[in-house]
This record gives C-alpha cells, structure tokens and sequence, in this order.
C-alpha cells in the first residue's frame, strides 16, 4: 500500500460503461471474489514483512538486503499497472485478470522456493509484475460490467480492500510463520491465486474488449503527455512520498526491533485496521475540502502523528494509536492525488491516474530503502526521517498549488 487506491480507468473503459453490457454482472457473486482478490494481490508487497527474520537467518544476509524484497515487488508492481491496464482493455478484463492470477501463483511458488536472496528479489520483480495486472482489470470490469445502481458499492468495497491489505496481509503472515516454515506462506499464496482464477472465470461475465481496431500504441500515447502536466507533478511527489512512509514505517518497525514478541506485533498491526475501514466513510465531508486541502490535511495529520512518535514511540498503546492516525493521514492523501490526476488529466485523465498509480508504487520501493538506513539508528530516528519525508509531501503540496493559480492566471 503500500496506500493501495483506485486503479485507473481508461477513456474506451470509461465510454463504454455509458453503454451497459447485457446481461449485467451479478454482483452478489463478483464481490467476494473480487475483495479476496484485491486483498490477495496487494498484500504480496507486505508478505514478506513478518517473514525477515526467518528469511534472514536461512539466507544469512543483513537487514538492508531484505528491505529490497519489498521494494522490488513494489517497483514491479509500479510497472504492471501501466502496462496491462491498456492490455485489459484491450483484450478483454477477464482473461486479463485469470491469466494474471495463474501466472502470478507460478511465480509466487517459484519466490517461496527462492534458494538465496538475490534469486527472491529478481523473483520478486517478476511477481509484482505479474500481480500488477489484477488490479487495474478488477476496476476496470467494475466500471463496465457491474450494474450503475452497484457500482458505487462494489467500487468502494474493492478499494477498502486495497487499503486493508497492508495490514491484513501481515497479520495472516506474522500468523502463519509463527507455526510454519516461511515458504509455506507462498505456497498459500500461490494455491489461492489458483483457487481465485478459478471462481473469477466462473464469476465474470465473458468479455467484450474493445480497441483492438487501433494500434496498441494509441493505448500508451497518452502516458509522456501527463508528465508535461505541470501542476500535477509536485502532487505526484507528495503521493509517492505518502506511499514510501507508509511502507516505509512498518518496514522499519520489523527491522528495529522496538516491539517484542508475536503478541504485541499483532495488536500493532491491527490497531490500524478500523481507521482504514472508516476512511471510506469520510469521503464525503472531506469532499467539501480541495484536493490540494485534502492532502494537506493528510499530510499533517500523518506528520503529526510521526513526530509524536519519536517522543512516545516506545509505548506500545501510544505507539498502536500513532500508527492508526498516521495510516488515516497517509489514507486521505493518495485518494486526492488520484482524484486530482484525473481532474488535471483532462482528456488523458485515465493515462493521468495509470501515472499516479506509477508514481504511488515508485514511493513503495524507496520506503524500505530508507527504513533500512535510518533503523540502525533507533526508532526515533527512522520517525524523524519519515517526517522529514511527510514535510517534504507537504511542500511539493503548496508548490502543486502555487504552480496551479499560475497557470489558472496564464490560461
């Protein structure tokens, strides 16, 4: 999460939404097997988390080493989204997604049976490569086949499900090694993979994909145009410095060491699940905030709560609180920057908000980057760093926003 979002929609997705498919996708039958998705695609980036110490002591290498299978799924991952969104779209959502999941339960085998860490990580790449297919054809067959009355619904549930992951997927880990070797949780991971492809091609409609009349370039040509978007660059900066703390400080909370024993790992871990479920309930009074004011507001909250860790932090009540405030921030960040992605995007905004999801998992990669060099340090020092990280997020905010009145001004 990495603060998983909304994956982006392309233009042709969205058009033809406006034209339903018959019949309408059952949503009843979808949603389950799309949430268990989500959270099963997603929570292959935070796997590994409560595994570094039984990793670490097979493979004999240091902490710094580990940190890098977090981030090279993350960089995979960062790459999947821009390229199978367009291939979704254009061969079809569900046979993008099945074929996804089957081949991302052969290369997450192929991670668990991993005999040295430079192996994993070169694994690691190709898994988050793969596995960064599944989100982009989830929301995009949402978006075209799920009934308009549902839609909202099904959307919603499939992005808290994105969110919940970060944690979720931890604590099934940190669960699962506590009585199995650490290889049994890819091997989980790889026969679920399956078992979903199965109930997904059972489940979804059959496609109906569109734009294969045009080249495939047309489908990444818009992709260069969003980076000369000059008042959406900065909040690009913010989003992937969001991501990177939020990696970034559970990453750092395994390698320091400042909480002890399976027991209080899991009531960290979980305190901050039911912010991340409420988030979803505060879009609409957040609404009433700019996209520009919604990530200040995030980004102070997140700051806030960082700083008051460096002080507290070694309380593990204050420090379970802490945790939850800061993943409510770093919650209400990302979502704006998608929102404000696809505003600034104009008629690339689906090619704007594959840029954002980019620029969210570039961030995850430098998370664990920086949690490694900062844990030697001491706790105190790995939150120092991360509200650094959070007050540069809200200077690239206001520079977002100083850059927008000027070209508002210009225009």
């Amino acid at each position: 999460m990495a603060t998983p979002t909304i994956p982006a929609v392309t233009d042709a997705q969205v058009r033809s939404s406006s034209r339903e498919l018959s019949p309408g996708a059952h949503t009843g039958r979808i949603l389950p097997a799309f949430v268990l998705s989500a959270l099963l695609a997603t929570g292959q980036m935070y796997v590994p988390i409560p595994l570094f110490t039984a990793m670490r002591a097979e493979w004999q290498v240091s902490s710094g080493v580990m940190t890098w299978i977090i981030s090279a799924f993350a960089f995979g991952y960062a790459g999947g989204f821009v390229l199978f969104g367009p291939l979704s779209d254009r061969y079809g959502h569900r046979k993008v997604l099945v074929t996804g999941m089957l081949v991302a339960a052969v290369v997450t085998l192929l991670t668990g049976l991993a005999m040295s860490a430079p192996m994993a990580v070169a694994l690691r790449v190709v898994q988050g490569l793969v596995v960064g297919s599944i989100p982009p054809a989830l929301m995009a067959y949402v978006a075209t086949r799920v009934a308009p009355a549902h839609r909202a619904v099904v959307t919603m549930s499939v992005a808290t499900s994105f969110l919940a992951a970060t944690v979720v997927a931890q604590i099934v880990s940190q669960s699962l090694v506590a009585s199995l070797p650490w290889r049994a949780v890819f091997l989980g991971s790889a026969m679920l993979f399956v078992v979903l492809a199965a109930a997904l091609r059972a489940v979804m409609l059959d496609d109906a994909p569109t734009g294969r009349d045009r080249p495939l370039r047309h489908s990444y040509a818009a992709i260069p145009a969003v980076l000369r978007i000059r008042p959406l660059l900065p909040m690009l900066g913010a989003g992937a410095l969001s991501v990177a703390v939020m990696v970034g400080v559970y990453t750092g909370i395994e390698l320091v060491g400042i909480v002890h024993g399976s027991a209080e790992l899991l009531t960290l871990r979980a305190g901050a699940l039911p912010v991340m479920f409420a988030l979803p309930l505060l879009a609409v009074p957040l609404g009433r905030l700019s996209k520009h004011g919604q990530i200040v507001l995030g980004v102070l909250i997140a700051a806030a709560a960082m700083v008051t860790a460096t002080f507290e932090g070694a309380h593990l009540a204050v420090l379970t609180v802490l945790l939850a405030v800061l993943v409510g921030g770093l919650g209400i960040i990302a979502p704006a920057v998608l929102q404000s992605a696809g505003e600034l995007g104009g008629e690339s905004r689906a090619a704007a908000s594959s840029v954002a999801m980019f620029s969210f998992y570039v961030g995850a990669t430098v998370g664990p980057v920086v949690a490694a060099a900062a844990a030697p340090h001491g706790f105190s020092a790995l939150a120092w760093t991360l509200a650094v990280l959070l007050l540069a997020a809200l200077g690239l905010t206001l520079l977002g926003v100083r850059i927008q009145r000027a070209v508002t001004t210009a225009g």
